[in-house]
């Protein structure tokens, strides 16, 4: 994933786990579920050897951000930042 959107930075790569799933609202969304979303964002990459790269060379890029986000989670994908969502509250009644 990395590669890919070191190749296109306008891309948000977005990577969800088993049991693990985003649910989308306008241009935020939130994470539920038992595992991690991750979140790889080249926006503000200053340098990445993918163009010029032989295969037999790794790969150098600069300044990539990650995110790992996990249930409760939420993310602004206009801002492209993480944000903490509140989970409803739950009452439970005791007979």
């Amino acid at each position: 994933m990395i590669g890919a959107v070191s190749q296109n930075p306008r891309v948000l790569g977005i990577g969800i786990d088993e049991d693990t799933a985003i649910v989308v609202e306008g241009q935020k969304f939130r994470v539920i579920g038992s595992g991690a979303v991750y979140l790889v964002d080249a926006s503000g990459v200053s340098h990445s050897n993918i163009a010029e790269a032989a295969s037999e060379q790794e790969l150098s890029i600069y300044d990539l951000k990650l995110h790992v986000l996990s249930s409760g989670d939420g993310f602004d994908l206009e801002t492209r930042r993480p944000v903490h969502l509140s989970e409803p509250e739950q009452h439970h009644s005791q007979a």
